[in-house]
């Protein structure tokens, strides 16, 4: 009888190995719900979205300052947003490339963005309603 108790205290080694066959199991069904990859792009996309709309209050700033948006060729850097920005009309450049295009009055701005939605087919048509100024991307800004 005491040899019966000793034997049944603790796994054995079949069982913890099914054990862990089944957490494996597990996890991997919610990795494969989850789709990091997805989550990720779409965090990425909502960051640029937000920044985009960072740039277009800026650029408003700059044009009630000035009565006239920056040039693209000599005061606005489309790869980090803008030199002539920082600090004083916007706290941080953005961390994605720009595709900037202005006539004065006007301007386009566009980003691009992993996964294309609905608003930003929007914005685009919006935007390219009162004539393309040559910017290209996903996501635009234009002056309301």
């Amino acid at each position: 009888m005491r040899k019966l108790l000793l034997r049944k205290k603790g796994f054995t080694l079949v069982e913890l190995l099914v054990v862990i066959a089944v957490i494996a199991i597990l996890v991997t069904i919610v990795i494969i719900a989850i789709n990091p990859q997805t989550v990720i792009r779409n965090s990425q996309d909502t960051k640029i979205r937000t920044e985009m709309n960072q740039v277009k209050t800026s650029l408003q700033l700059y044009f009630n300052e000035n009565n006239r948006y920056p040039d693209k060729d000599t005061e606005f850097d489309a790869s980090t947003g803008s030199v002539n920005f920082v600090p004083t009309y916007i706290r941080q450049l953005p961390t994605f490339a720009i595709s900037y295009e202005e006539s004065g009055t006007d301007y386009d701005a566009a980003a691009d963005v992993n996964n294309i939605t609905t608003e930003d087919t929007n914005s685009e048509t919006k935007c390219t309603s009162d004539g393309d100024n040559g910017a290209s991307g996903d996501y635009w800004i234009c002056p309301d």
